[in-house]
């Protein structure tokens, strides 16, 4: 007879078993791997994401009293509050999520019924695959059905930027959200991050495995560096402007060459980057529509060198295990994931690859001293309301 533990549990029965009460609303959300294109995002860029097959869930049933109950199931947490103190708290950490969703649809209204919260997930963390962003996205939606509204994923997306400012002091945009919310069942994505909109796309990946490796090399801390390089390319788009009102997106690499001389170097590069980004962007799309992979992968082993050479937020942990892994005949793809300076790289190979590589991650070991971890990985759904 097999034996359910809180590992073998869904979210609904996980919820049942904390506070002996079924949910009213259950909202999962998807991981995100953005494949090309994420350093792009923040000057109004063009991404390909697609949703991770790993989950964040929530669930969520009403109270008699105004309290509002929370339990991570994976942590073993509970947190608790009242919903006319739905305030930021430090030692609340992934509660505060919830609350600033609850803060938006909700309100801190005299006389609300309270609510109690469930949350399990299996995203993987700290490994730029947008665990949190799954979280926000699924509390968002569940707060806003509880609360009787049913609002598009760009709504939410703009509900989650609004609390990111308000709640947190933070600046995030559209782009960052819609991926995860507006994703679609065994497609990718393309996120136009001055509209704020998300296309869906055919896979290319065919009978490729997806195989993400960490690198687990310590990063350190990463905003300073990419708030850097996004400061070089307003500072290098104020430049190329002049008195116009363009984007960085709408200028070549010829127009930057122009420029040699007059815009600092460091400048220049990572302007560089992201105008190369953007075209290996669109080469990817226009590969996608013609279901061409060998032009998709060539987009993506092109904005790995990017990345590295010229945005330099790569490292030599994460260049070896990219330029091993493309030396195995089966491996068409391998690019890093995430904010940069270590964490993750994602290979597309052929099964028959799959025992070589793991002895090239025997070999990293031995080398650079850190045990790396694979994981299996598939093109998901998106978000799924019950």
């Amino acid at each position: 007879m097999k034996t359910t533990t809180i590992d073998t549990m869904n979210i609904t029965q996980l919820h049942r078993l904390e506070y002996e009460a079924s949910p009213d609303v259950v909202v999962s959300a998807p991981g995100c791997i953005r494949l090309i294109g994420e350093h792009t995002i923040r000057g109004d860029g063009l991404m390909i994401a697609f949703p991770l097959d790993k989950r964040v869930s929530i669930a969520i049933s009403g109270r008699r009293d105004s309290s509002v109950r929370f339990f991570a199931a994976d942590l073993g947490e509970r947190k608790r509050t009242n919903l006319s103190n739905l305030k930021y708290k430090r030692e609340d950490r992934w509660a505060n999520f919830i609350k600033a969703s609850l803060s938006a649809y909700v309100g801190e209204t005299a006389g609300a019924k309270g609510f109690n919260i469930s949350v399990s997930g299996d995203v993987p963390q700290a490994l730029g695959l947008g665990s949190a962003t799954a979280l926000q996205c699924a509390a968002a939606k569940a707060a806003a059905l509880v609360s009787g509204y049913d609002p598009t994923p760009q709504d939410i997306a703009r509900t989650i930027v609004d609390t990111d400012r308000v709640y947190f002091d933070k600046q995030t945009r559209v782009a960052d959200y819609i991926a995860t919310l507006d994703a679609s069942e065994g497609s990718l994505v393309f996120v136009d991050g001055a509209r704020g909109s998300a296309e869906s796309l055919e896979s290319v990946f065919g009978d490729s495995l997806l195989v993400l490796t960490d690198s687990k090399v310590p990063r350190p801390p990463l905003e300073s560096e990419l708030s850097q390089r996004s400061a070089d390319c307003a500072a290098g788009l104020a430049i190329l402007n002049g008195s116009s009102n363009r984007m960085l997106r709408d200028y070549s690499t010829d127009d930057l060459d122009e420029y040699m001389g007059v815009m600092p170097e460091r400048i220049r590069r990572h302007c560089a980057f992201f105008v190369e980004e953007i075209q290996r962007v669109r080469e990817a799309k226009e590969a996608v529509a013609h279901g061409d992979r060998a032009a998709f992968v060539k987009a993506l082993n092109k904005s790995q060198a990017g990345l590295r050479n010229s945005y330099e937020i790569s490292c030599p942990e994460i260049d070896w295990l990219v330029k091993r892994a493309l030396e195995i005949d089966g491996i068409v793809a391998s690019r890093m994931i995430g904010k940069g300076f270590g964490g993750c790289t994602l290979s597309l190979l052929d099964a028959r690859a799959m025992e070589e590589y793991k002895a090239r991650l025997e070999e990293y070991e031995r080398i650079f001293g850190f045990k790396p971890s694979s994981l299996e990985i598939s093109i998901g759904a998106g978000i799924i309301a019950e």
